[in-house]
């Protein structure tokens, strides 16, 4: 194997092979041929060729010899730091080859919808991070299942963390867990201590995620509304969900959201169940000829944390 080492003092590409550094690597920590060549198993003249080959190759003398000692130039003490990293990353290069086709090193992008999300994510994270410690983990957050299922497709983002129903051709789903939908309320509101549903929403003022992101919180809300003869009156958006509920404190209307959302708790808002809304699938959303092997380590893990929600 030949290895490029820049240019040499005459100004010619340089190109040497790896059993050529190893053999000026073993003469110069051993400065004496003779026990370098036992070092290397072979014999002492074939290994004062390959010295004789670099040098010229290089263009510069790499070692003072004499009949007693055999001392490094000043050349060959820097060409001696470069050969033993040129060694280490060819000795590394097979290794880590081999841990990134086993998934064991690499990056894994994972996109979430947000904080209703947050505590799944957490468990996904944590078990990849004990199985896979060196594998690289991006999040990216907080986007929207359509904005997610777009970045997947553009390959900006290996999996997404999301909520259901998303277009899914071309991709993989897990469903991982079903969130049934609340309404949040001021804690004074009229609703508040009754049990809601959907039916008990006409009219209402709704904070909303914004329309033009791809929520599928505002499409299932508007779906259930519907089926119940009316329309939501969404009257503000709101960039999050922890937006939303502080709207919601403020007095500026209700908003419907994943009942995950409780551990936000923000005061004077009530979260209560809508007994008659659909719940909110929460899956793990990749492409379907995604060959990441890092990815396909975060797949494998998916019973375990199905098993723990």
């Amino acid at each position: 194997m030949r290895v490029d080492l820049g240019k040499a003092a005459r100004g010619r590409e340089v190109g040497v092979e790896l059993r050529h550094l190893q053999a000026f690597v073993a003469v110069a920590e051993e400065l004496n041929f003779r026990r370098a060549a036992v070092r290397l198993h072979m014999s002492q003249p074939p290994l004062s060729q390959q010295i004789k080959r670099l040098e010229h190759e290089i263009g510069v003398p790499l070692l003072r010899r004499t009949t007693r000692q055999v001392a490094l130039t000043a050349a060959g003490e820097a060409f001696l730091r470069e050969a033993r990293k040129t060694l280490e990353s060819a000795e590394a290069a097979p290794r880590l080859a081999r841990q990134a086709a086993a998934g064991e090193i690499g990056t894994v992008r994972l996109g979430f919808s947000g904080q209703t999300s947050y505590q799944v994510m957490l468990l996904i994270v944590r078990k990849f991070r004990e199985r896979y410690p060196d594998v690289r983990f991006e999040i990216l957050s907080p986007l929207y299942g359509g904005e997610l299922v777009d970045r997947i497709h553009q390959q900006e983002v290996d999996a997404g963390l999301l909520r259901l129903p998303v277009p899914t051709e071309g991709l993989r789903v897990r469903e991982l867990e079903r969130h049934p939908l609340a309404v949040a309320l001021p804690e004074h509101h009229r609703l508040v201590g009754r049990g809601v549903g959907m039916a008990d929403l006409r009219g209402e003022p709704v904070i909303s995620y914004p329309t033009n992101r791809g929520s599928v919180v505002n499409q299932l809300v508007q779906a259930a509304c519907l089926r119940h003869g009316f329309s939501p009156r969404f009257v503000q958006e709101a960039p999050d969900t922890h937006t939303i509920l502080s709207l919601v404190g403020a007095g500026s209307g209700i908003g419907l959201v994943p009942a995950t959302a409780g551990h936000l708790k923000v005061p004077g808002v009530v979260l209560v169940p809508v007994h008659d809304a659909p719940p909110v699938p929460l899956a793990l959303v990749w492409r379907a000829d995604d060959a990441n092997p890092a990815l396909a380590g975060l797949i494998g893990l998916l019973d375990e944390v199905v098993a723990e929600l």
